[in-house]
């Protein structure tokens, strides 16, 4: 048997999508789910940690955050010699790589310029690099996003949004974004990434990992996105005390955060944001559309893998709570398809991998064993040989699903 050529790969990512809002009756969503239905749907896809630092180092390098030492947003900077499964793909295979989009891999906390993180990109494996921050830390951070942003004149008026939009704490503001369409992070990411697409070559296999930094807060979709739907409520917050004292110890992560927010959500605020998370799916759900569409102008398109992945989720009004950093369900569940060059054949009807856990880190490293070296194995088959239990890990807490 000839040996396989390695196979292209298209990554993208996306920042807090929670893994249960793809096949809801009130999304529409034909792009991400046509690739659901080529492929693989693990839709019990969970995250190594519901926050972005942990959950990103640990899908780059490979380790769990308890081995990192990071089990918790904080400063960090990825060291150059760190694992890579990128820099893995670059030396043993060849391949041409490029990212577009958010990282996280450096610290976001003070003012600086994320072209500065090119030398370091580089060390883990990137010829090429276009990287911007995620929304609120686009405020601090310079690239070449805010640089057009300060070009036409819009710059100043976004950070005053921002700060607006959080004072007081107002974690749930909704209202549509003060850029131009054109100017918004996840559109004009989504042309990036068709332009360094289009500039990938033929005669090599390559990666093109896109990392959208939506539909991470806040919710602010242009208005010309926006549209209503019925959405059911989130979870609610379990009302008897005991109950309640048995699920959220004492001390604990979840209880920490009740307390952060002892009265939920205002229920005002709760139908809004929830309109807002769905309109940034869709939207995200066409950008997908252009990426595929480009893909399909090349030679190399039968040759491409697709993989489709969030770092966490989002708890959306579950329990009255928002963001992540807890082991709530829709904190900690994220979106993992991936589509093999053709689509996927053979077990699709003889075995259902919907029933039982996957860990991202481990999935995303199975992807590139199966893209980089396909003699060798499908995505399929490696997923068989995964732990039936995955471990979480936020602050001193860790949890294991089954």
């Amino acid at each position: 048997m000839p040996i396989q050529r390695p196979q292209n790969w298209l990554l993208v990512s996306f920042d807090q999508w929670r893994g249960d809002w793809l096949h809801q009756s009130w999304l529409h969503l034909p792009v991400l789910r046509g690739i659901a239905s080529q492929g693989w749907d693990l839709r019990r896809c969970y995250t190594s940690s519901p926050q972005c630092v942990p959950a990103r180092v640990s899908w780059l390098t490979g380790q769990t955050p308890t081995e990192l030492g990071l089990t918790i947003n904080r400063p960090y900077t990825v060291a150059p010699d760190a694992p890579s499964f990128v820099r893995e793909m670059k030396q043993r295979c060849g391949y041409r790589t490029v990212l577009v989009g958010k990282t996280h891999w450096t610290p976001h906390e003070q003012p600086g310029d994320l072209r500065d993180n090119l030398p370091l990109l580089r060390e883990l494996g990137f010829d090429h690099a276009r990287e911007i921050a995620g929304p609120k830390a686009l405020q601090r951070m310079s690239c070449e996003l805010t640089d057009l942003w300060r070009e036409a004149g819009v710059f100043d008026a976004y950070c005053a949004d921002l700060r607006d939009r959080y004072s007081q704490r107002r974690r749930h503001c909704v209202r549509p974004s003060v850029l131009p369409e054109g100017l918004y992070p996840d559109l004009w990411l989504a042309g990036v990434a068709v332009e360094e697409l289009k500039a990938l070559p033929d005669d090599q296999p390559w990666l093109l990992w896109v990392s959208f930094p939506g539909p991470h807060e806040p919710f602010d979709v242009p208005a010309a996105w926006t549209r209503h739907r019925s959405i059911p409520d989130p979870e609610p917050r379990p009302q008897d005390p005991v109950l309640l004292g048995q699920l959220a110890p004492a001390g604990g992560v979840l209880s920490g955060k009740l307390e952060q927010w002892p009265d939920g959500v205002p229920a005002a605020a709760l139908s809004a944001l929830r309109q807002d998370y769905a309109n940034h799916l869709e939207l995200l759900d066409q950008q997908m559309g252009r990426l595929l569409s480009a893909l399909r102008q090349r030679p190399d398109a039968g040759q491409t893998a697709i993989t489709v992945c969030s770092d966490h989720g989002e708890l959306l009004g579950d329990w009255g709570l928002l963001l992540k950093g807890c082991f709530l369900e829709g904190a900690i569940r994220c979106l993992f398809l991936h589509q093999p060059p053709g689509g996927r054949h053979g077990l699709r009807r003889l075995w259902n991998c919907a029933d039982r856990p996957y860990g991202l880190t481990e999935s995303l490293w199975a992807v590139k064993d199966a893209v980089a070296c396909p003699s060798r194995g499908s995505f399929g088959q490696y997923l068989r040989q995964m732990p039936s239990q995955v471990t979480i890990a936020f602050a001193d807490e860790e949890m294991v699903v089954h």
